[in-house]
């Protein structure tokens, strides 16, 4: 396995929303066209789609709640 990069197309389509829909129309040809090893591809063709936009949706939440500490004074 290429963890390293199995970890990069993770964190992408956790965050990158654009990412996530190519990955969701077609989870085989993305992962492939990531690079990423068959057993991977493989296993992210049986990823938990709800769990994915579940976690998507939190990240985001997160990510807009530190944006909004450091840059807005209260």
């Amino acid at each position: 396995m290429s963890t390293a990069r199995f970890e990069a197309f993770l964190a992408r389509i956790y965050v990158d929303a654009e990412a996530r829909a190519r990955f969701l129309a077609d989870p085989r040809g993305e992962a492939m066209r990531a690079g990423l090893a068959e057993r991977e591809v493989s296993a992210l063709e049986k990823i938990d789609r709800v769990g994915l936009e579940l976690a998507a949706q939190s990240l985001q939440r997160k990510r807009r709640r530190r944006f909004r500490r450091l840059f807005h004074t209260r």
